[in-house]
């Protein structure tokens, strides 16, 4: 099909629609001269094999408008669709070509070539390109668009994805915007003006290098084999950079400004939990401009690598990734946390006597018992980790007398279950479920003496859920055994007016189980076992008020100080040591009430509060019913 203008008329158009057809022709399916006009609606056009006069391509575009709509598919054995000037000064010259959710294939060159006439050779081209709505550019030498032969091409991509390269040679002008959520992956080779909308993405697989970036809320990201530099005369806007880096290598993406730059832009450098920077790390340059009042920042104001997190400095024109300053990752904040948290588990669900039973003098028979509890935790160690915890868990048991000859014994077995949830900030998370049995035996003396002996079995699944500095997600999980034993000896001592008071000391350790596991960014954490030995001392005060009904209620209060004797608790990550122990001492004040509302009957309730040097417990809460058989 030829498409010519009207030579008596030249301002008169020449117009033809095709509607769900197929059109083929050899050289070119469709000729479009000066001012004509071709619409093109879910059909296809096809053009094979040059002719004698060298014309081919699914379209060439002499001049005028193309519009290709509603899944329309131009294919040429060489071009898509070729554009040229083939005006010989008479005509108006439009060469303006939208693609409209459709796609235009070239199976050996270009999927759409911009270039001199073939017949005329001096006069210059400038062709309008819109590529929109979900449409597709398909080249067989990797050339989406090509402008040659001192030819001008403003190229628009709007809301569609393309793969590919858009080249100019070094006689052309080529411009190019993406918009409306465009995304290009490919190279811009002579590049003349760059413009990407907050919501284009132009991810750049190689070297690239344009005269003119403008960035309004976008982004342009770096990929491909080894690292590369993208080189621009200048850079205004706002806008995102997704960069890589290699510190072991010292290597790293560039972004290269020859000229000024100006506007704030985000670096955001690819994290990950592998180990790769040296010991000696200490500068890596990843921006560099020749002036101006541009400002650089990292995204989530660091960058994870392995073990550590580190910031971004700028000297001078230049903006470097620093060792110094470096802090421990989120990813690491994780792994330490959970191989920290294990004793502080272990030990709210021993609890004391008192908090785990109530009030058991008096009650010579066995019975069965439950409670549930809620505390939170605050830890801050010297490896610089901050964490909070929130747990809840449920005890419960049974117990049988044994005759003694002095005073009274139970004997008995527990189980249990609890959660808790760690909040390490910025997204970062981990949770132990943890499951137990133990055995316990109480012995009572008539003379007020009580020793209480518990052996408890835990076993913990652990998992992280790690929000890197990048946004970037990560996980892992693992489990591990703990055993462990509490020793608790005091003495019941009635004073005047029903008031008594409870002196006690209690010793507890734990064992904690090793292991090692890799979240899936790389990380590798790693620790042989982890011990608690505390030592605590204290005393409880109170009054017993007999009810009218025969009922007893025994509101107190208690007060101690614990101490953390390990301080051991090695953590590898990434085969670097942390310390992670809470070795130190701790005040412990609480309050309760136990309440007898039958001969069988008691509940009990009691809230404390801890502070310490590594530890804080701004509150726990506990719930507790006992019922004799």
């Amino acid at each position: 099909m030829v498409l010519h203008a009207n030579q008596h008329n030249p301002s008169a158009s020449s117009i033809a629609n095709v509607w769900n057809s197929r059109v083929q022709g050899v050289g070119f399916g469709v000729l479009v001269s000066p001012n004509g006009e071709l619409n093109v609606v879910q059909s296809t056009i096809e053009g094979v094999m040059p002719d004698a006069h060298g014309q081919h391509g699914g379209i060439s575009q002499a001049g005028g408008t193309v519009r290709l709509a509603d899944a329309s598919h131009v294919i040429g054995d060489e071009n898509g669709v070729r554009i040229f000037n083939g005006t010989k000064g008479f005509y108006t010259e439009k060469n303006v070509l939208t693609v409209n959710h459709s796609t235009v294939t070239a199976r050996a060159g270009s999927a759409i070539e911009v270039m001199e006439s073939p017949e005329l050779g001096r006069d210059k081209t400038t062709a309008t390109i819109l590529i929109a709505n979900h449409s597709t550019l398909e080249a067989g030498n990797g050339r989406l668009i090509n402008v040659k032969e001192e030819s001008t091409a403003n190229v628009e991509v709007n809301d569609s994805a393309l793969t590919g390269n858009f080249v100019a040679d070094d006689t052309s002008t080529m411009n190019v915007a993406l918009r409306n959520h465009a995304r290009l992956n490919g190279n811009i080779v002579n590049g003349n003006a760059v413009i990407i909308d907050s919501s284009g993405h132009w991810q750049l697989p190689g070297d690239n290098s344009i005269k003119s970036l403008t960035i309004d809320g976008g982004s342009v990201g770096f990929s491909g084999d080894g690292f590369h530099t993208l080189t621009l005369g200048h850079l205004s806007g706002r806008g995102r950079f997704d960069m890589r880096i290699d510190p072991a290598n010292g290597a790293s993406d560039l972004l290269n400004v020859k000229g000024q730059a100006s506007g704030n832009h985000l670096l955001n450098v690819r994290n990950t939990g592998e180990e790769a920077v040296p010991s000696d790390f200490e500068a890596l340059r990843v921006v560099h401009t020749e002036g101006g009042d541009a400002q650089f920042r990292l995204r989530g104001a660091r960058a994870d690598i392995g073990a550590y997190s580190y910031a971004l400095e700028q000297q001078g024109n230049d903006w470097f990734i620093i060792g110094s300053g470096k802090t421990i990752s989120p990813s690491t904040e994780s792994v330490l946390a959970l191989f920290n948290v294990g004793p502080t588990i272990w030990n709210s669900e021993l609890s004391t006597l008192r908090g785990r039973m109530g009030e058991v003098r008096g009650q010579e028979q066995g019975g069965g018992w439950i409670r549930t509890y809620g505390s939170r935790f605050k830890a801050s160690l010297d490896t610089g980790l901050s964490y909070q915890q929130r747990q809840h868990g449920l005890s419960f048991g049974a117990d049988g007398p044994v005759s003694v000859s002095d005073g009274q014994l139970l004997v008995g077995l527990m189980g249990g279950y609890s959660q808790s949830d760690l909040d390490m900030g910025r997204g970062t998370s981990g949770e132990v479920d943890s499951y137990y049995v133990g055995a316990y035996g109480t012995w009572l003396s008539d003379e007020g003496y009580y020793l209480d002996g518990v052996v408890k079995v835990n076993k913990f699944h652990n998992a992280s859920k790690v929000a890197m500095s990048d946004g970037e997600k990560a996980k892992g999980d693992y489990s591990n055994l703990a055993v462990g034993g509490s020793v608790e000896f005091g003495k019941h001592i009635k004073l005047s007016d029903d008031y008594f008071v409870e002196p006690f000391a209690q010793l507890s350790s734990v064992w904690i189980g090793g292991d090692s596991y890799t979240l899936d960014n790389g990380l590798k954490a790693k620790t042989r076992e982890t011990q608690s030995i505390v030592g605590k001392v204290g005393a409880t005060l109170g009054r017993q008020f007999t009810l009218k009904d025969g009922g007893v209620v025994q509101p107190y209060v208690r007060v101690a100080g614990a101490h953390e004797f390990s301080r051991s608790n090695d953590v590898s990550v990434n085969d670097q040591r942390f310390d992670n122990d809470l070795f130190g001492s701790r005040a412990e004040l609480g309050a309760g009430v136990s309440v007898s509302l039958s001969k069988r009957l008691h509940v009990h309730a009691d809230f404390d509060y801890m502070k310490g040097e590594h530890v804080e417990q701004p509150w726990g809460a506990n719930l507790g019913l006992r019922l004799a058989f």
